[in-house]
C-alpha cells in the first residue's frame, strides 16, 4: 500500500463528484478535489464551475452534505466565482489562504 492509499483510508473522501448548491438548491458546481489541512482534515473543496473549466476554492466547514447528496453552502454562485481560482496543483499557500479567509469572511 502506498502513502496515498493509506491517507485515503484515514480521510473522508465523500466530497468528490458531489454537486455544490446554494441554500435554494441552485447548482454552483461540482467538487473535483479536496485540499486537506496539515492534520489531515478536509479544509477546502475545489469546485469546478463549468465556466471555461474554472475551478475555485470553497471552505468545507461552511457547508454540509444533504440527504440528497448535495453539498449545500451559504453562498451563491457569484460569491464562489469571485473567490481565488484553484491552480493546477491544488496547493493552498499562505497568501491564497489569507485571501480565501477574507473573501469568505472567515476571519
Amino acid at each position: 500500500m502506498n502513502a496515498g492509499e493509506q491517507n485515503t483510508n484515514q480521510r473522508p473522501t465523500g466530497y468528490r463528484g458531489h454537486d455544490v448548491v446554494d441554500p435554494s438548491h441552485r447548482l454552483i458546481g461540482t467538487i473535483s478535489d479536496v485540499v486537506y489541512d496539515h492534520e489531515g482534515g478536509p479544509e477546502w473543496a475545489v469546485v469546478d464551475l463549468g465556466l471555461l473549466r474554472s475551478s475555485h476554492y470553497l471552505p468545507i466547514a461552511a457547508g454540509y452534505m444533504s440527504e440528497a447528496g448535495e453539498f449545500v453552502v451559504p453562498y451563491d454562485k457569484k460569491v464562489v466565482k469571485a473567490a481565488p481560482k484553484a491552480d493546477r496543483s491544488h496547493l493552498v499557500d499562505r497568501t491564497t489562504k489569507t485571501e480565501l479567509h477574507r473573501h469568505y469572511e472567515l476571519i
